[in-house]
């Protein structure tokens, strides 16, 4: 993995995410291009997640996170700062990036920093309980 410089506490959280690789034309009846994966962790500033395939470095990207239950899903525009792949995973090729989310217009990156707060509130109040 590249050298890391983290913001803010990361949480070992796994949630589907859902990242839109291909937009389809205004107009067009084409499909999009999705590719599924899963958060390792998360923080208010990003994400790292497995994928079953590669994605560009550098793209700016839509991502969806699913939230677990009722928590819906949330709309997130996110740049690619790297992915590389995972080592020893068998016969299915794995591979880990880490996205840093943007404050973009009609995204819900208010909600998620709100969420992430409260996981953080919470997760002081474990530790200080310990």
């Amino acid at each position: 993995m590249p050298e890391q410089i983290r913001q803010g506490l990361r949480f070992p959280v796994e949630n589907s995410v859902f990242i839109e690789l291909v937009s389809p034309e205004f107009g067009s009846n084409d499909a999009a291009r999705i590719l599924r994966g899963k958060t390792v962790d998360i923080s208010g500033v990003g994400l790292r997640i497995n994928l079953d395939q590669p994605i560009p470095v550098d793209a700016i990207l839509q991502v969806a996170v699913q939230l677990p239950a009722e928590g819906g899903t949330l709309y997130l525009v996110a740049e690619v700062r790297w992915c590389n792949p995972l080592p020893g995973t068998g016969n299915e090729p794995a591979w880990d990036a880490g996205l840093t989310l943007f404050n973009a217009d009609d995204s819900d990156i208010s909600t998620w920093l709100k969420l992430l707060g409260e996981l953080e509130t919470s997760n002081v109040v474990t530790e200080a309980l310990e």
